[in-house]
This record gives C-alpha cells, sequence and structure tokens, in this order.
C-alpha cells in the first residue's frame, strides 16, 4: 500500500500549521514519530523474546528505541513550526527540503554516533520500479522529499482558507512531481531494455535455513556442516554466495579452515564469498573470498557494526552494564578504506547484513569500481517477522543508486538478484532450504548518485539553513 505514503504526512504538516505554540508542535511530532516507528519496528519484541528477555524488558525495548528514533519526527516537527512565518505556499517545499536533510543526515550521523536509520521514507515506494528510479540520481533521498512534499502540500491546502476550486489548483504540484518521477523513470525502463552487461556471472546463492539460536551450540556444529555440504552439490562452476556467519566456527580456527578448504574445493564452485567470524587483527564480522582450490584469496571486514547487536556504543561507561546482543560477544569495525573483492576480473562490492542501509558504502565501492555488489546476511533472528521483508527491500534502492546488481545470500532468506534498475530476477521465499542459481548482469554505467549525488544534500541543507536563519532574524 506504498501508494498511501504520497498522503501519509497529510495530517502531520495540517497538525503542524495549526500548532498554537512550539511545544505543542514538537509534542505532535513526536507522538506522529514514536507510533510510526513502534509500528514499524515492532518486530524488536518477538526479537527479544526469542532470546530469552522477559516480556516487560522486551516490551521497554522497543518504546524505547521507538521513542529515541521519534526524535527525526520531533526535531523536523519544530523547524516546521518555525517555517511557518515564510507563509504556506512555499512552506511545502523547504519542508521537503528540510526532510531530505534529515535522512541524509542520519547516515552522516551513523557514521560518528549511534543510530538505527532503518527507515526511510522513499522506501515506500520499492513496489513501483517507475518511481524509485530517481534514486539513481538523488539516492532515495530525493524520492522521500518527493513522497514528503506531497503530503506537506496536501497539509498546507487543507490548512488554508482558499475557497474549496483554489485549493484542487493549490494541489496541482504534487501531480506534477509525482508525474515527473513516473515518466523520468519510464524513460529509464526503456533503456533498460537496450541494456548490454559487460559480462555476466553465475551465482548460487546458498540458503541452508540453520536455526538461528541453535547456531553456536557445539552438538549442532556436524549437522550445520551437513546442511551446507549438501546444498554445495549445486554450485558447480559459479560464484557460490554463502549467507553472513555461515559457518558453525571460527574462520581462523585450523579444523575449521580445514574443513571449509575441503568443502569449496569438493564443490566445483568457480569461487566462493564464505561469510564467517575472524579473529586475524582484531575481532571481526567477514566476507572471505575463496578461490577453486578452496584457498582464501581476499576478505572484507563489515565497517557498520549493529549498535548493541555487535558492539557498546560507549563502551567505558555502558559496557559496565550492557552486554551485546551477538552471543560471540563485541567485534571491531573494519578500515572505511578496503580493497574490493574480485571474481574473473569484476571487482565485487562486499556488504554485510545491516550495512546494505548505508548508502554511501554502496556508492564509495562503486566509485571505487564495482561492477557488481553481494550482500551475505542472517535475518535468521528476525523470524517470521516483516523485518526481512524490511531488510531486503533496502537493497532494491542500493541496486538502482548505483545501477549495479546486488546479490543476496542469506541464512534463513530473503535471498535474490536485483538488477542495475531495482527489478527482482530472482528470490527465494523465507525460512526455504535451498539454493538460488541465478545469473548477475555486470554493469559499467555511472551512475549519477555516487560520482555527484552530495550535491543535492548540499542544496538543501543551505536552503534549510537559509530559512531558518531567515525566520530566526528576519
Amino acid at each position: 500500500m506504498g501508494w498511501l505514503a504520497w498522503v501519509a504526512l497529510g495530517p502531520l504538516s495540517f497538525y503542524l500549521l495549526k500548532a498554537k505554540t512550539r511545544r505543542a508542535a514538537v509534542g505532535g511530532g513526536l507522538l506522529c514519530g514514536f507510533l510510526t516507528y513502534l509500528g514499524l519496528l515492532y518486530w524488536i519484541y518477538p526479537t527479544m523474546r526469542a532470546g530469552g528477555v522477559h516480556p516487560a524488558v522486551s516490551a521497554l525495548g522497543l518504546a524505547l528505541l521507538a521513542l529515541t528514533l521519534a526524535g527525526e519526527f520531533a526535531l523536523i516537527s519544530l523547524y516546521g513550526f518555525q517555517l511557518r512565518k515564510i507563509g504556506a505556499r512555499a512552506w511545502p517545499y523547504v519542508f521537503a527540503a528540510a526532510w531530505f536533510a534529515l535522512e541524509y543526515g542520519k547516515i552522516w550521523l551513523s557514521q560518528k554516533a549511534v543510530w538505527f536509520p532503518w527507515f526511510m521514507l522513499g522506501y515506500t515506494q520499492w513496489d513501483y520500479t517507475p518511481l524509485i528510479q530517481i534514486a539513481s540520481v538523488t539516492g532515495v533521498y530525493g524520492l522521500s522529499a518527493a513522497v514528503c512534499f506531497t503530503g506537506a502540500l496536501l497539509g498546507a491546502v487543507l490548512a488554508s482558507d482558499a475557497a474549496p476550486a483554489r485549493k484542487g489548483l493549490r494541489l496541482l504540484p504534487a501531480l506534477f512531481v509525482f508525474c515527473g518521477l513516473w515518466y523520468f523513470g519510464a524513460t529509464e525502463l526503456v533503456r533498460a531494455e537496450a541494456f548490454v552487461p559487460a559480462k555476466t556471472v553465475q551465482v548460487a546463492l546458498l540458503q541452508p535455513s540453520i536455526d538461528f539460536y541453535a547456531k553456536w551450540q557445539e552438538s549442532e556444529a556436524e549437522g550445520i556442516k551437513k546442511n551446507l555440504a549438501g546444498l554445495l552439490g549445486e554450485v558447480k562452476g559459479t560464484l557460490a554466495v554463502w549467507p553472513e556467519n555461515a559457518l558453525p566456527c571460527w574462520i581462523d580456527d585450523a579444523e575449521c579452515a580445514w574443513w571449509l578448504k575441503g568443502a569449496v574445493a569438493a564443490s566445483g564452485a568457480q569461487a566462493s564469498v564464505v561469510g564467517s567470524v575472524s579473529k586475524g587483527g582484531g575481532r571481526h564480522v567477514s566476507a572471505f573470498l575463496l578461490d577453486g582450490g578452496g584457498d582464501i584469496t581476499s576478505s572484507y571486514d563489515k565497517r557498520q557494526l549493529v549498535p548493541f547487536g555487535e558492539y557498546v556504543p560507549l563502551r567505558d561507561f555502558l559496557g559496565k552494564y550492557i552486554k551485546p546482543v551477538a552471543a560471540l560477544g563485541e567485534f571491531e569495525p573494519g578500515a572505511q578504506e578496503q580493497r574490493l573483492l574480485e571474481v574473473d576480473g569484476v571487482k565485487v562490492g562486499a556488504a554485510v547484513c545491516y550495512e546494505s542501509i548505508f548508502p554511501y558504502l554502496f556508492a564509495g565501492d562503486a566509485r571505487d569500481g564495482a561492477g557488481l555488489f553481494v550482500n551475505i546476511t542472517n535475518d535468521g533472528w528476525y523470524l517470521d517477522t516483516a523485518a526481512p521483508h524490511q531488510h531486503f527491500i533496502a537493497n532494491i534502492f542500493r541496486a538502482v543508486e548505483t545501477r549495479r546488481t546486488v546479490v543476496r545470500a542469506a541464512n534463513n532468506g530473503i535471498s535474490g538478484v536485483i538488477d542495475p534498475w531495482g527489478r527482482v530476477t530472482a528470490r527465494t521465499h523465507l525460512n526455504e532450504r535451498t539454493v538460488l542459481k541465478a545469473q548477475a548482469p555486470v554493469s559499467s554505467e555511472e551512475a549519477f548518485f555516487p560520482q555527484r549525488g552530495h550535491w543535492f544534500a548540499w542544496g538543501a541543507l543551505l536552503l534549510v539553513a537559509a530559512f531558518l536563519l531567515a525566520v530566526l532574524f528576519v
């Protein structure tokens, strides 16, 4: 029901334009954000319960996370309230620019501090392929701003005292924005039909559907190895992609490394990307590239770790009271600049699990020459909730933003192949044990967003700052 997003910010916008005080505006925005995130992240509760957390603590965890993230809505509501001085006609345009800056800003904040930028307004349009093509120019942020604008314009028109006929005319810019995005996308999709890949990589995505909560029990190790070995019989001659932390052991352990080398060599895979935890040079969540003989040729260490899941922020203070959710304890982030993996002359950008929600990681690797992206993840701890689907959706936008194919292997699902225009060409079902064999086209086209997309962010920030100064000092 992604079409609802185009009017979803109408009620909040109407409220902000009618609010009597700054406190009322911020409180309304906070409530709106809290309810939004409470519904969006409901899966936090069953996830914590499955991990053995008390029901009250699980409910409190969900509520506190939703309340914290609602601060985004409170912040932009404060700005929207202050912005009323410029008049209702200009208000929706600047408010949409502020939404662009807000989403771009929370990704930047996640690099410097602790945040959870799971939700972007533009993600609501994942199923409308023509509309999401604008992400190749502006990133998902531009689509978010467009969706925000139509709702903000609706709220502003409803809050005005204009006659009904004039109100209808004032909604025309929203129609122009929607039609413009659709036309641009349709044009891009016509061009996509003539696309000739520089190369095509045959991939085999392993989805072993291992019980996440039994993963690190020693008694399960042999069963997990047999599970994986059974799937490897279908990967001959392909790039075999194993999910995150596929091994029931540390890859640095001699016995584990010996088993892996033998399993990969016997599989007949051209090359393999294997997810595993590692201790070499620090404790990392990693992806290893193995050749046909099972020897490790290169690796990638996860750069963006999950706060409280894989590390404890402000460890000197919080570490005394909070332990990470991961069964193996805390990990260290990999270096921001890492050499790309390379398979048969194709440079491959790797992203592990949570990293798929960070556009800057994919954009940076695209600038460095990545012709294909591999995302490996677990997602088993989300159980049968909306979370695995939400997580998969983010990859659709990373493909469009970079105009690169994204192949994704998930332990419990959803695994799949997404082409450079965000079309899912192959996918599995949740909790299905299978090997997904597909073709992954390699693109050499340079999308605008990875190269110059930051121009829009600077433009939005300057516009927002200029109007803020205007309403505060004029």
